[in-house]
């Protein structure tokens, strides 16, 4: 039975990930890191499920939290130990591939921040396609102030959402800001009222849903494979999926409906 992570089924087809450890601001730690991993593999493969959003739980009488990063008090090894770098580089690439699994994700996932945002919980919502956040929220990367650098994807996601010259800024000097200066900065693409999130990020999620998951997942990915490259390289992927979507029943299926005067019915087909 997992404990560090819990879904909610949404509308049939909206999963609502928690990082479940509100007892210690949700953080990350070897239990919760293959919690994840393992729920997020399932939800990939359910046909059913066309976005993902990834929240924090909340308990009664605790601070809200996204959550507040690495579990420097259950890291799963001794930082003493005379094994710490090759012990912590493993540990480095676990939570690696589990980003970089989220970050190439084959449906829309949502980051939806409710409060505080710290370290490697703000790489992991950089991970995310969209982050949606609570006026109250709080991001800061601290890890300068404990004599090391992000190293969970921080220093390259950041910097290629924010900026170079800012995402130095909020590295370098450990800065706590709030939701609205993140909103400022592009780090967070939706700000919302605390009381209001929920409602938002949910109605976003379903526009999503209503369409194509196919062809979602080829403009997701046209997208992402034109940043990592050349504008003629990215203009030559985005005709080759251009070409694959003329050849699915959600394409036909959208022109009836068109015609029709109806709403599509898409079947990821």
């Amino acid at each position: 039975m997992r404990e560090n992570v819990k879904v909610e089924t949404i509308d049939e087809n909206i999963a609502k990930v928690y990082l479940n450890r509100p007892q210690v601001m949700n953080a990350i730690n070897p239990g919760l890191r293959a919690e994840l991993e393992e729920i997020m593999t399932e939800l990939a493969e359910d046909d059913n499920i066309r976005v993902v959003i990834i929240t924090g739980a909340e308990a009664p009488g605790k601070r809200k939290a996204f959550s507040s990063g690495d579990d420097l008090k259950d890291p799963g090894f001794d930082f003493k130990s005379p094994d710490v770098l090759s012990e912590y580089y493993k540990t480095v690439n676990k939570i690696m591939r589990l980003y970089n699994f989220i970050d190439d994700y084959p449906k829309p996932v949502i980051a939806m921040v409710n409060g505080l945002c710290i370290g490697g919980g703000v790489e992991l919502a950089l991970s995310c396609d969209f982050i949606f956040a609570c006026e109250s929220a709080t991001f800061v990367f601290p890890e300068v102030t404990l004599g090391f650098i992000p190293g969970w994807g921080g220093t390259q996601r950041l910097a290629r959402r924010i900026g170079e010259s800012q995402a130095k800024m909020l590295i370098y000097t450990g800065e706590t800001i709030d939701g609205k200066k993140a909103k400022e900065l592009g780090l967070v693409d939706v700000l919302t009222p605390d009381d209001e999130l929920e409602q938002v990020t949910l109605s976003f999620a379903r526009k999503i849903a209503e369409k194509s998951p196919l062809v979602i997942q080829m403009a997701k990915f046209a997208i992402e494979k034109g940043m990592e490259s050349s504008l003629r390289s990215g203009l030559y992927y985005e005709i080759l999926s251009l070409m694959v979507s003329l050849k699915t029943e959600d394409l036909r299926e959208g022109l009836s409906a068109f015609l029709e005067r109806r709403k599509p019915v898409f079947k990821g087909r």
